[in-house]
């Protein structure tokens, strides 16, 4: 009996860890973002010296690519086993919290893999907050009503810039 309440405790965590932004209204569900889109983008971008935020930035894949090609990067995680691994995993700022409520007024590039639902809000975000000049790159999901400046269509990503 203990081992069946287990396994089920195990299950509902495992469920709410990959739902969890989702579940509370906060982004997407879990989904690792590519690594071959967020590199295309970053070297048509130039991000050496660049702050970069990866909002939802998951277990920091994007964050350490941003990283390797040196940038300086900044992730806000909401699940707080995501957020302990990428910082762990990345060694640079990631912040512990909600995508929606974070500052992007210092960013100069800001990554998202998000669906396009929750695209739509953060573009609202990003023409209130980003500086001119600044980039926005979506894996998979257009961003309505920001300049695009570039596409690949066969890595599904789009930058652009404010």
């Amino acid at each position: 009996m203990i081992y069946v309440a287990a396994v089920a405790v195990a299950a509902i965590v495992a469920v709410l860890h990959f739902l969890w932004p989702y579940l509370v209204g906060r982004g997407g569900a879990y989904s690792t973002s590519s690594r071959k889109a967020a590199e295309w983008a970053f070297r048509r971008i130039g991000v050496a010296g660049r702050r970069i935020y990866d909002l939802g930035c998951g277990y920091g894949g994007v964050l350490a690519l941003a990283k390797a090609m040196g940038a300086v990067p900044v992730g806000v995680e909401i699940d707080p086993v995501r957020w302990l691994v990428c910082a762990l995993r990345c060694r640079c700022r990631v912040v512990l919290g909600d995508m929606f409520k974070t500052p992007l007024r210092d960013a100069d590039v800001v990554y998202i893999f998000q669906w396009p639902s929750v695209n739509a809000r953060l573009a609202e975000k990003f023409r209130r907050e980003l500086r001119p000049g600044a980039y926005v790159v979506s894996y998979m999901w257009e961003v309505p009503g920001l300049r695009l400046v570039a596409y690949n269509p066969a890595l599904r990503v789009y930058v652009y810039q404010v």
